[in-house]
C-alpha cells in the first residue's frame, strides 16, 4: 500500500500521461527487488520497504525529473524548415497571381483559396501531431483500400474529370489528382505491412517441396505490383518515386535477415517500369515517345512543338540575375508556366534571382538532412519506418524536381513539395510532415499498456 501510494505521488508529476504506466511499473519492480534483498539479510517486510522507499527519496522531486526524461519534444529545427520551404510556396502562388494579372499567362490563380488550404492543413496537421502515430499501424489495409479507391472510384462514379488527358478526382469543387493521395497512403501502408515482417509474427507456408514461404512477403510483393499497376497508369515519373520509396525501406528493413526478398522488391518494380516502356514504345507512337525523351536533351530538334518549353527554360536560367528579376522573359513564361505544377524553381530563380534559388535550395537541403537524421535517431520501429518512407518521398521529389528544372533530368511530373502549386498536394504533405514530427516527438518515449497510475 505504500509502494502503489508513492508512485501515484510520482506519476502525478508526470505530465505525459500515456508514460505513466510503464513507469508506474518499473519502479515497482525496482522497489520489490530492493524490498526482496533486504528481506533476505533479515529485515522486517514494512521496515524493509519503508527503507527503500526513503531510498528513493522525495516523490515529487522523482516525479518532476521523470517528467523532464520522458515528456513529449517538438523538433522545432524541422518544424523551421517546413515554414521556410512553405514561405517560398507561398511567393510561387505570388509570382503566378501577378503573371495572370499582367497577362502573362492564361492559368488563373485564387490566392484566398492557398490560404484556406494553408489553414485547412495546419488544422488537420497539429490533430496528427497529437494522435499516437503507432495506432496506425492497425489500419494499414484499410489505407491500401483507400489509396486503391482514388484510382477505381473516378471511373465508377461521376467524382471524375478528365483535363488535359488526365483523370482527377473531384471533391468539394477541387480538382485532385489520385496520386497526390493515393502516394504517401501507400506508404505508410507498406510500412505497416513490412513492419509485421519479422521472427515473432512470420507466417510460414511449406511447400510440396519443402520450402517455407512467408506468407507475409508474398502479401507486401502482391499489393506493390497492385499499387505500381494503379499508379503508373496514372503517371510513370510517380510510380518511379513510389518503387524506389518501397526499394529503400524493404532494403534497410530485410537487409540482415531476408536478402533474397530484397531482391524480389526490387526486381518486381524494375520489370514493371520497363514493361510499361517496352508496352509506349510498341503502340504505334514509339518515334513520337522516343522524340520526346531526346528533346529532354536536344530541345533544338523539335523547337515548334514540344521543345519550346525546354528553349523556354534554357533561356530564363540564362536571363537569371544574381539577385533580383530577369528582363525580357515574358515570352518565355507564357511558355513555360502554362504548367503550373512543375516549374516553382525556375519561378524562383527568375522573379528573384539566383541568391534566393540557392537560399531555396539550400532549405530544401538542410530539410532532407534533418529528415535522414531523424530517421537514424528514431528508436521506435514502426516510428522509423515512416520516418524513412516521408523522408525517401521528399528527398527523391525535390531532387528531380530541381534536376528537372535545371536541365540535367528528364521532364516529367515531378512536384517540389511545399513549394509547388497545388492545394491538394500542399495539404497533402503538410500532413504527412506533421507525421514525422508526430513520430519525434514520442522518440525518447516507450509505452506500454497498463491499469496503474494511468488515471492519476
Amino acid at each position: 500500500m505504500l509502494t502503489n501510494e508513492f508512485l501515484n505521488n510520482v506519476c502525478k508529476k508526470i505530465k505525459y500521461k500515456p508514460i505513466r504506466s510503464e513507469i508506474f511499473e518499473e519502479l515497482k519492480n525496482h522497489i520489490e527487488e530492493q524490498k526482496d534483498e533486504l528481506i533476505q539479510n533479515g529485515t522486517e517486510e514494512k521496515i524493509a520497504e519503508e527503507t527503500v522507499i526513503q531510498n528513493m527519496g522525495n516523490a515529487e522531486e522523482l516525479g518532476k525529473n521523470l517528467n523532464k526524461i520522458h515528456r513529449p519534444k517538438l523538433d522545432w529545427k524541422l518544424l523551421l524548415l517546413i515554414v521556410i520551404l512553405i514561405t517560398f510556396g507561398v511567393l510561387v502562388v505570388s509570382i503566378k497571381i501577378r503573371n495572370y494579372n499582367s497577362g502573362l499567362t492564361n492559368v488563373s490563380i485564387n490566392g484566398g483559396k492557398y490560404l484556406i488550404a494553408l489553414c485547412v492543413a495546419t488544422t488537420l496537421s497539429i490533430i496528427i501531431y497529437f494522435i499516437d502515430y503507432r495506432k496506425i499501424s492497425r489500419y494499414s489495409i484499410i489505407l491500401y483500400i483507400i489509396a486503391t479507391l482514388c484510382f477505381v472510384m473516378p471511373y465508377l462514379t461521376g467524382f471524375g474529370v478528365n483535363l488535359n488527358g488526365r483523370i482527377y478526382m473531384r471533391i468539394f469543387n477541387e480538382s485532385i489528382l489520385p496520386t497526390d493521395i493515393a502516394i504517401p497512403l501507400y506508404i505508410i501502408s507498406f510500412v505497416g505491412f513490412i513492419h509485421n515482417v519479422n521472427e515473432e509474427t512470420r507466417i510460414k507456408f511449406i511447400t510440396k517441396s519443402g520450402k517455407n514461404i512467408n506468407v507475409n512477403i508474398i502479401k507486401i510483393i502482391t499489393l506493390s505490383i497492385i499499387s505500381l499497376f494503379f499508379v503508373m497508369r496514372e503517371s510513370v515519373a510517380t510510380s518511379v518515386i513510389l518503387a524506389l520509396v518501397y526499394m529503400i525501406i524493404s532494403t534497410i528493413k530485410l537487409r540482415e535477415k531476408a536478402k533474397k526478398y530484397i531482391v524480389i522488391l526490387w526486381t518486381i518494380p524494375i520489370i514493371l517500369i520497363a514493361l510499361i516502356m517496352v508496352m509506349n514504345l510498341s503502340n504505334g507512337f514509339a518515334e513520337y515517345r522516343i522524340n520526346r525523351i531526346l528533346i529532354n536533351f536536344k530541345p533544338e530538334i523539335d523547337p515548334q512543338g514540344s521543345g519550346w518549353q525546354l528553349i523556354a527554360r534554357n533561356e530564363m536560367i540564362k536571363s537569371a540575375k544574381l539577385i533580383g528579376e530577369a528582363e525580357g522573359t515574358e515570352l518565355y513564361t507564357r511558355l513555360l508556366f502554362e504548367e503550373e505544377r512543375n516549374w516553382a524553381f525556375i519561378s524562383i530563380l527568375v522573379n528573384y534571382g539566383w541568391i534566393v534559388s540557392i537560399g531555396m535550395v539550400l532549405a530544401i537541403i538542410l530539410l532532407s538532412v534533418k529528415l535522414i537524421t531523424n530517421s537514424i535517431n528514431i528508436k521506435e520501429e514502426y516510428g522509423k519506418w515512416i520516418t524513412i518512407g516521408i523522408s525517401a518521398m521528399f528527398i527523391l521529389e525535390s531532387l528531380f524536381n530541381v534536376a528537372m528544372n535545371l536541365g540535367f533530368g528528364v521532364v516529367a511530373g515531378f512536384n517540389l513539395p511545399l513549394i509547388s502549386y497545388g492545394r491538394p498536394s500542399l495539404i497533402i504533405n503538410i500532413i504527412s510532415l506533421a507525421l514525422v514530427l508526430s513520430v519525434y516527438r514520442r522518440k525518447d518515449i516507450n509505452i506500454s499498456r497498463g491499469e496503474h497510475c494511468s488515471s492519476v
